[in-house]
């Protein structure tokens, strides 16, 4: 056998874990920095941000990507933080866009510098786009994020919609007795829009345990309200989002549900924090150092250790259990800034 048909061969091994979950998805996390103070995710007075020398350079991400690339994973989402506050970004995404075997990249921001940066990201290569919002009111909004600037994000949704980014999806966290009486607001929002709006179960990270409100209420309060609200077909809980439609509208509902229906079965994913560490798990604070092992030069060499690796990763989180334990914060203690939503 030739050297360039063991190479070919060596190109198309795929990362499987010891549950023979394939592995094709990663969520690079750029900056743990926000322009934001979300109450799930950081402490009111900020946590202390990086160093420059402690984040992960991107030349460090796109090695590391174009490895993983060359082992099956297709798709890279960038998160922060807020990653529009890192500079660079739109040139990191064009970077990312020539990756041979990168055929799906998408962004999860908070919105309000999206009008900013909408049409050079979209020109850069970004053509799906996640918009982190809580609140459709302006004195909640505030509350939830501390900071407020509501108006900046409904100007950033606009503008995408306008550019053609597609999807675009609205991430809503609900937190009871701050904005769960919001749900049908948000939905009629996603339907004036024609936008799919995903409702994700509060989960508590970081210290923040409070009642759940479940896919389940929510589903029911929107049926309550809506005829014609049906499970789009094809569509399970195979993938994270069980997403729903309506008879009369373009508009997407959509349940992520980690506590009351976990999907790690078919889990397909890593997450690289901001600090160029590995996570296998969102809900398990276990990280690898990428930014060491990339010393190496050789790319098989790192691949092999990101293969052996993912055998460790859970057949499930251990949240339903822990969640139990009030006051227990054995488990996913780190603030959803540094571990990239």
């Amino acid at each position: 056998m030739t050297n360039e048909r063991i190479s070919i061969l060596d190109k198309l091994k795929p990362l499987i874990d010891s549950q023979g979950r394939n592995i094709t998805y990663l969520r690079v996390s750029i900056t743990d920095r926000c322009n934001l103070r979300c109450v799930y995710c950081m402490p009111e007075k900020g946590v202390k941000p990086l160093s420059h020398n402690e984040i992960i350079s991107y030349e460090d991400i796109l090695r590391f990507v174009n490895i993983l690339a060359n082992h099956g994973v297709n798709k890279v989402r960038i998160t922060g933080g807020e990653p529009l506050v890192r500079k660079g970004v739109a040139g990191f995404v064009e970077s990312l866009s020539k990756i041979a075997g990168i055929s799906d990249i998408s962004m999860t921001t908070n919105g309000i510098l999206l009008d900013k940066f909408a049409l050079e990201l979209y020109d850069a290569g970004l053509k799906r786009i996640n918009i982190s919002l809580d609140s459709l009111r302006e004195d909640r909004f505030q509350q939830i994020t501390r900071f407020g600037g509501l108006q900046s994000v409904f100007n950033g949704i606009k503008l995408a919609k306008k550019i053609g980014y597609d999807p675009i999806k609205i991430n809503t966290v609900l937190i009871k007795g701050i904005n769960e009486d919001e749900i049908i607001d948000f939905v009629n929002f996603a339907r004036e829009f024609e936008i799919n709006l995903r409702f994700i179960e509060y989960m508590p990270i970081g210290g923040n345990i409070s009642e759940t409100i479940t896919s389940k209420e929510i589903e029911e309060k929107i049926r309550s309200a809506f005829d014609g609200f049906e499970l789009i077909s094809g569509n399970g809980y195979q993938a994270v989002s069980k997403e729903y439609g309506f008879k009369d509208g373009k508009a997407a509902i959509g349940f992520i549900s980690p506590l009351s229906e976990h999907f790690c079965g078919s889990c397909n994913r890593l997450r690289l924090t901001a600090s160029g560490r590995l996570r296998l798990c969102l809900f398990y604070d276990n990280e690898y150092d990428i930014k060491q092992i990339l010393k190496q030069k050789d790319d098989e060499a790192v691949f092999n250790w990101v293969s052996n690796l993912i055998q460790l990763k859970k057949d499930k989180h251990n949240f339903s259990e822990k969640v139990k334990k009030s006051g227990s914060l054995l488990w996913a203690n780190d603030f959803m800034n540094g571990i990239g939503g």
